[in-house]
């Protein structure tokens, strides 16, 4: 007979529980996970802290589906950005939850939320990174240019975290808000999406829709549903019967209740979506329900003051500075109209790019920001903080850490950075999954 558990008396100590590594990273999505994985793979300690319940940031909790900026321009474009993502692409692609197609004069992966955020656990448990899920960030202990201390509240208790340097790739410049160092934010607001995943779809009918079959019935009946935005997109995914939605529009307020509200409110236009759609297309929508909503997807907040600046003229200049550590070719993609987004598309031989000193806070030695939080102009950054210069972002501050240590990121040894990462410099032009997916999807597709 098993024995019956008793009792025992418990209470809250005052002191922290502690953790320590040669890296934090805070922030687990495409530019955190590339950080954590390429320095656990050059030999680092490695914590890996989220406010989320689990790993995977907004590729995972906001379902965004899509991994955008990872190819060039062109009919045939090569592979830009290279590191751990060429793992989880072929494990993906073999498992049939990752597939390619042409949009916006370049290749655009679409993949399972579900199989993103398997991969990133095995990896971590596989390569013993610590990982710290639930770990809201409410203060940092600064001496001087470095942050020694993060103290973080979990459910379970307070948290100390120590690392020689460490990677903020929270999306919010959370590191240098924290240490008390000025920020920069656009003097508009840049609206976040609401994702959703319609099941029970007709996907024959909707992947032979023109996009602006739906457009049109956004415009003209979205009033009626509560709808803002007025474009967007509808993505296959590998499931039968399901689509991807990325068709709302939300305001991205920076605190927690007006944060929460945005959030509901685009819950609420999903719905709406889904009863225009019902209303309009019933044969392709009359049984469709949502299977997943989103969390909120913010796009861009606050940015850091860097050693130098990603500008507008920059971009399509396509100015290629000294000390660049990443490329893409991905288009301005502008989200400060509530009805209509902004693209402007790039030439099949257009490339910009990312310095290193964007992603070095001036008043901190021992942090670099990677991901949408490095210092940009508003539309300048709406071009580079799509996934693939995230991941190739995360990289690069990984090889910035094993190489300085306990020293200071601005005196990194560019040539030797670059050197490192010399891959993500260069296009590369036989690429297997840009042979595959041209020969197998050949057309420009009614994508993103």
């Amino acid at each position: 007979m098993a024995r019956h558990p008793g009792m025992r008396t418990v209470r809250r100590t005052a002191q922290a529980e502690a953790l320590s590594a040669d890296l934090c990273v805070v922030g687990s999505g495409a530019a955190g996970l590339s950080a954590a994985l390429e320095a656990r793979a050059l030999g680092l300690s490695v914590i890996m802290v989220d406010a989320a319940p689990q790993l995977g940031g907004q590729a995972v909790n906001s379902a965004i589906g899509t991994i955008c900026g990872l190819y060039a321009n062109g009919m045939t474009p090569g592979r830009v950005t290279h590191g751990v993502m060429d793992p989880m692409l072929a494990e993906l692609t073999a498992s049939g939850q990752a597939t390619a197609r042409r949009a916006r004069n370049t290749l655009i992966i679409d993949y399972s939320v579900n199989g993103w955020m398997r991969w990133v656990e095995r990896q971590v448990l596989a390569t013993d990174i610590m990982p710290v899920t639930g770990a809201v960030l409410r203060a940092v202990e600064r001496q001087d240019r470095r942050i020694g201390t993060l103290h973080l509240a979990t459910r379970w208790g307070d948290l100390a975290v120590t690392a020689d340097s460490f990677v903020d790739a929270s999306g919010d410049a959370v590191l240098s808000w924290l240490a008390g160092l000025d920020l920069q934010q656009a003097d508009t607001d840049i609206h976040g999406t609401i994702m959703a995943v319609f099941e029970g779809v007709d996907t024959d009918i909707v992947n032979g829709m023109p996009r602006e079959t739906y457009h049109a019935a956004m415009r003209a009946r979205g009033d009626e549903f509560g709808l803002v935005r007025h474009d967007g997109f509808l993505f296959p995914l590998a499931e039968p019967g399901k689509v991807l939605a990325n068709m709302t529009h939300i305001e991205t307020p920076q605190d927690p209740v007006g944060l929460a509200r945005a959030g509901m409110l685009g819950r609420a236009q999903v719905d709406g979506l889904l009863a225009l759609f019902k209303a309009e297309f019933p044969d392709a929508f009359a049984e469709a329900r949502v299977a997943t909503y989103g969390q909120p997807g913010i796009r861009q907040t606050r940015t850091i003051e860097g050693r130098s600046r990603i500008t507008v003229d920059g971009v399509r200049a396509g100015h290629r500075p000294d000390d660049a550590i990443a490329r893409c070719s991905w288009p301005i993609e502008l989200h400060t109209e509530m009805a209509d987004t902004h693209w402007e598309v790039f030439a099949d031989d257009h490339m910009h790019w990312i310095p290193f000193g964007a992603m070095v806070p001036q008043g901190l030695d021992n942090v670099i920001t990677a991901g949408r939080c490095i210092d940009a102009e508003p539309a300048a950054l709406a071009s580079v903080r799509v996934m693939g210069p995230c991941f190739a972002m995360g990289r690069a501050a990984a090889n910035a850490a094993a190489q300085v240590g306990a020293g200071s990121f601005h005196q990194i040894d560019v040539g030797a950075l670059q050197t490192a990462i010399a891959d993500n410099l260069e296009t590369t032009t036989d690429d297997p999954w840009t042979a595959a997916f041209v020969s197998e999807r050949g057309r420009e597709a009614d994508g993103v």
